[in-house]
């Protein structure tokens, strides 16, 4: 039979069965192509040979397709591979389909969804966007492990019933059991979680979690049902209750509500965890601990902007115990902060914030009644003007602050009423760069209980303006021939001030973390607020040589001024201060070099190397440290300590190995040293990490955590805490259920 006659008969064949199929074609036209169409005595529809049946998106492909008019019903007795309109791909054998393709049963069924994802079973039954698989298997996995004479994926969940809906995109299994390299883990009753084509939240629960608690002898559990409310497509809350029993102790309760929430132009974060034990109730006891912590923030219209960040608990420590891995349980103090930012409010680049700003330690050994409240904090900048050929700006600045008690340092009430008047004209001469630049400071103080030493206190209202007037010149040079392009800028700078030391009865409550180095010694007041006055007369210098991918420094200064106060506590003694310098490469790798050198006492202060640098192993880091101070020819500080840490590229395809520690060379002790291996193919993940720190003491014995942590893509990941504990330490050893992050498998797809 040729080509010509084939494409008569495939012609008469569309004539005719849209002529004896009406049933069909009142509800969804369906096109029928095989090798060979026939009739049965019942005038049923038998194709054979690479049979196929098209409806709109969706196909049908067999070597044996037979259409009952009658029932409205395809019947496919082979093996048939049927698509649907969402891309996902079903084989099956000895099954039927209705005529809208919408509802069917089969044996045998092995499912492909679009992502990639697999369910297979026994039996499926199809209705709708509702497919149920009897004795079902799912997984994500691609991937095979071999493991004795079987082949099978990573991991696996099985289920005596599998129902997915393609609606709502959820799986609910029945009796479910979860294999990893074919070995049984666990087991629930009944487990739902999302379908891997799910974009959108829905309300339902998340996958509980059982831990185990072991206390010397005796274990206790706890069980978690998290459920999650998608209250709007802007809220959502995460609701946690937390049940523990067993081990000789009371039963008690942790509940745990994680608000998240989008405003326009911002949003709201609210975590609340409180501890209950419901038998105390007739006493009034039955809440036992409790902290809230809220994240708010939103733009309020076009210039201004509200932020708050609070942080409250009822007891020391609670935070720390209930969110080890929260930041705020490794800072000094607890806070809450309102903060109003206002921008472009009188010209196009001024500046306004206003904070309020409560604080609490939770430190042990910790005051809480000197640490500070400030009631507000106000500062304006008023942008940036040209005058006399050069650019100015002002700064106004307001505090209150106060404290229960007075310190050594802080006293107990301060106010401030600042104005500082910048002015800065560059000049383009000789050339060289000149930069005339000058502060002006006028600031009044009211402080309350400043305490001058170890029984005065003072208590008054100061004063102050000062002056600060400074002339930078840079001559930029080149040698000429010089292949390199090496480029020379050497640079002189002088500073003029009244000279009028600090006064101990003002309270310095934002002069705070002072450094004497590279990035500050040019500046006018070197002081990193301005409660303290850099007082120095003085004349600094420095030479810096540059290429495209070479930087090299050197600089220092000279002071004319006795009694300076940024100098003396920076650990200059003498008039001539350190010598500073730095060099630095970078290409495919960096390294760099800093210094502090004691000219006058010649010996090397502070010296560090640092190195970066990437092969085809993976990533290295190193960092060299030596600090050094002397008094009176004596050694009072010796610090010599490496940093080191190794991130390795990728081997056996998932595979990540990595280490890094602080080794002392003083003390020939590796102070502190961590290993850790992870493997994350595109369905399974496995990250397991020991750390420990070792102590010079005898009597204090190294402190070993080791963490495992398992993932499962579409499912979420459990990590363990500490596991290296001896058998005499009562150590708490649980599984936390982590939020579901497929992006760790995105690389592996």
């Amino acid at each position: 039979m040729n080509k010509k006659t084939n494409s008569i008969i495939l012609n008469i064949f569309f004539v005719l069965f849209l002529i004896l199929l009406p049933n069909f074609n009142s509800a969804k036209e369906i096109l029928i192509y095989a090798d060979s169409i026939t009739y049965d005595e019942k005038e049923n529809i038998i194709a054979r040979g690479n049979a196929k049946i098209f409806q709109d998106n969706k196909l049908i492909l067999s070597d044996l397709i037979i259409v009952n008019r009658i029932n409205e019903q395809i019947t496919l007795p082979t093996k048939f591979i049927f698509k649907d309109d969402n891309e996902n791909y079903f084989e099956g054998e000895n099954g039927f389909f209705q005529k809208d393709l919408d509802f069917a049963e089969f044996d045998n069924p092995k499912i492909r969804l679009k992502d990639g994802s697999r369910l297979i079973g026994k039996k499926l039954k199809r209705n709708g966007e509702i497919d149920i698989i009897s004795k079902g298997v799912y997984t994500p996995c691609k991937s095979r492990i071999k493991i004795g004479k079987f082949i099978c994926p990573t991991w696996q969940l099985e289920g005596e019933k599998i129902l997915h809906d393609n609606s709502n995109l959820f799986l609910y299994q029945k009796h479910s059991k979860m294999r990893v390299l074919n070995t049984p883990v666990f087991y629930v009753p009944y487990i739902v979680t999302p379908s891997p084509l799910r974009k959108d939240r829905k309300s339902g629960f998340l996958t509980p979690s059982i831990a185990l608690n072991f206390f010397d002898t005796k274990t206790s559990q706890s069980t978690s049902f998290p459920y999650y409310f998608n209250i709007d497509v802007d809220k959502e809350l995460l609701f946690t209750p937390v049940i523990n029993y067993g081990g000789g102790v009371d039963a008690s309760q942790r509940f745990i509500f994680d608000y998240n929430q989008i405003l326009s132009g911002g949003n709201l974060k609210t975590d609340l965890t409180f501890d209950s034990n419901f038998e105390n109730k007739n006493n009034n006891k039955w809440l036992t601990d409790a902290s809230l912590i809220t994240s708010f923030n939103k733009n309020l219209n076009q210039n201004y902007r509200i932020s708050v960040d609070s942080a409250l608990q009822t007891s020391k420590n609670y935070i720390q115990i209930t969110k080890p891995n929260d930041e705020l349980s490794y800072t000094n103090s607890l806070s809450t902060n309102l903060n109003i930012e206002g921008f472009n409010l009188r010209k196009i680049d001024d500046q306004l914030k206003i904070s309020l700003n409560f604080y609490q330690t939770n430190q042990e050994n910790e005051d809480n009644k000197i640490i500070p409240t400030v009631f507000p904090k106000i500062k304006y900048f008023n942008g940036y003007q040209n005058i006399f050929g050069g650019i100015s700006n002002s700064t106004y600045e307001f505090y209150n602050i106060f404290r229960e008690k007075s310190s050594n340092v802080h006293a107990k009430k301060q106010q401030k009423i600042s104005h500082k008047y910048n002015f800065t004209k560059e000049v383009v001469d000789f050339n060289s760069k000149i930069v005339l630049s000058t502060e002006i400071y006028n600031q009044a103080f009211n402080t309350e209980k400043k305490l001058i030493d170890t029984s005065n206190y003072k208590t008054g209202t100061y004063y102050r303006i000062f002056p600060i007037l400074g002339v930078n010149i840079e001559t930029p040079f080149r040698m000429k021939n010089y292949e390199t392009k090496l480029t020379f800028k050497p640079r002189l700078n002088a500073v003029i001030t009244p000279g009028t030391s600090n006064s101990n009865r003002l309270s310095n409550e934002d002069s705070t973390n002072n450094d004497f180095s590279e990035n500050n010694i040019y500046r006018l007041n070197r002081f990193s607020g301005n409660d303290k006055m850099d007082n120095s007369k003085r004349i600094t210098y420095g030479l810096s040589a540059y290429t495209g991918n070479f930087k090299a420094n050197l600089s220092q200064l000279y002071e004319f001024t006795n009694n300076s106060n940024f100098h003396k506590e920076q650990g200059n003694n003498d008039k001539l201060s350190d010598l500073l310098g730095s060099v630095e490469y970078f290409d495919k790798n960096e390294i760099s070099y800093n210094f502090r050198y004691d000219f006058n006492n010649a010996y090397m202060k502070k010296q560090n190397v640092n190195l970066k640098t990437s092969n085809s192993y993976g990533d290295i880091n190193l960092s060299y440290l030596d600090e050094n101070t002397k008094s009176n020819n004596i050694m009072t500080k010796d610090t010599e300590t490496i940093n080191y840490s190794f991130m390795s590229k990728k081997f056996s395809k998932f595979s990540k190995i990595k280490f890094s520690g602080l080794y002392d060379l003083k003390e020939e002790i590796n102070k502190e040293y961590s290993v850790g291996y992870s493997y994350f193919d595109e369905c399974f993940g496995i990250d397991i990490n020991f750390n420990r720190k070792s102590y010079k003491e005898d009597s204090l014995k190294p402190q070993d955590i080791l963490t495992l942590m398992f993932s499962f893509r579409n499912i979420g990941s459990y990590k363990s805490t500490n596991l290296a504990v001896s058998e005499n330490d009562k150590q708490d050893i649980e599984w936390e259920n982590i939020n579901i992050d497929d992006s760790k498998f995105e690389d592996n797809k």
